[in-house]
């Protein structure tokens, strides 16, 4: 069984979204995404059980931890990480918890925030997001493919959607038996991942510092 999953994505709980967590479920299944990771900037964002039966899709719990050098998505993790620390640190953590530790958006200069650019240990056990929608060229994606490839890491893509245009763009292929948690959880591990979909269109780059602004004045 092929199993679409977006593994990154911002909700309202990220002050740089627009976007409602039933509008980013309803959006998701719309557009054929079976399993879809909630991922706000330094936060651990609870999501109502009833959500996944009603918009009947499988939602994976996660963060975006913002590191002293760059920042780190931990999905399948149970309690908050904390931002500031070190990349290990945020990594030991991860693992700890039994997470599953992914570098997004790696080699993207103008957003300059990833933990990519340090020097690995090539047996960490860390997943490269080759794919990402907010990418502004194609070369982003594919050096980091190249990068994933050198080192034999897994690969998956994720929208990093914050606007609704955005959700579903960039999506990760698993092949699983079933639509559960563990099964996912495991393909993702073992790395039965293929990175696929399409960038946004650039003009999404403009909305989050007027999001931040809007929101920031309205206070919301």
């Amino acid at each position: 069984m092929y199993i679409k999953a977006d593994l990154h994505n911002h909700t309202l709980y990220s002050k740089d979204s627009l976007l409602h967590i039933k509008v980013l479920l309803r959006l998701a299944k719309r557009r054929g995404i079976d399993v879809i990771a909630i991922t706000d900037h330094n936060r651990l964002t609870e999501i109502e059980k009833t959500y996944e039966e009603v918009f009947d899709i499988k939602v994976i719990r996660g963060e975006e931890v913002k590191t002293e050098k760059g920042e780190i998505l931990a999905l399948f993790i149970n309690e908050e990480i904390p931002p500031g620390l070190s990349p290990e640190e945020t990594l030991d953590i991860i693992e700890g918890q039994g997470g599953v530790a992914i570098i997004p958006h790696p080699f993207d200069t103008f957003r300059n925030k990833t933990a990519l650019l340090l020097n690995w240990e090539p047996d960490r056990k860390i997943i490269v997001e080759v794919m990402n929608g907010r990418y502004i060229t194609p070369a982003f994606g594919e050096a980091a493919y190249s990068y994933a490839k050198k080192y034999n890491y897994p690969m998956v893509a994720g929208s990093d959607a914050h606007t609704p245009v955005e959700v579903g763009r960039a999506y990760t292929v698993l092949r699983a038996d079933k639509y559960d948690e563990e099964d996912v959880y495991k393909a993702i591990k073992r790395g039965s991942t293929v990175p696929a979909g399409t960038l946004s269109p650039p003009w999404v780059h403009i909305t989050v510092p007027w999001i931040k602004t809007v929101r920031r004045v309205l206070n919301v």
